[in-house]
């Protein structure tokens, strides 16, 4: 007696059921789909509808700049000569004075006054 449906189809389509039940274990993602193709007639050629997919942008790390650190110098020293004591007009008032006292002496010695005075060179 023939049997109606062999059993290789049997065996054939538990392979199946069970190959497309661990593809889908195996994924466990939830865009998973299934689709099932069909072919135009032959001769006839169908053009897919144009996609653009935009490119994922591209990361790249700037390449590191080398700055040298900064460089200190100390300042100069800058040394003052301090003021003379009580400077004002009396310290030039008694400057002055000597001058003349001094260019008066030097004017009397050029001038022979002090040998004039009879010998008198105390002056």
């Amino acid at each position: 007696m023939k049997r109606l449906i062999p059993a290789r189809f049997f065996a054939a389509a538990a392979v199946a059921l069970g190959a497309l039940g661990a593809v889908s274990a195996a994924h466990a993602r939830s865009d998973l789909y299934f689709s099932v193709g069909i072919q135009p007639a032959p001769g006839v050629y169908v053009e897919p509808a144009p996609v653009y997919v935009q490119p994922q942008p591209v990361y790249v790390e700037p390449r590191p700049v080398y700055v040298p650190p900064p460089v200190y110098t100390a300042p100069a020293q800058v040394y003052v000569r301090p003021a003379p004591p009580a400077y004002g007009y009396a310290y030039e008032d008694d400057r002055a004075w000597r001058r003349a006292e001094w260019r008066h002496r030097q004017w009397r010695r050029h001038h022979g006054w002090d040998a004039r005075q009879h010998g008198r060179d105390w002056d």
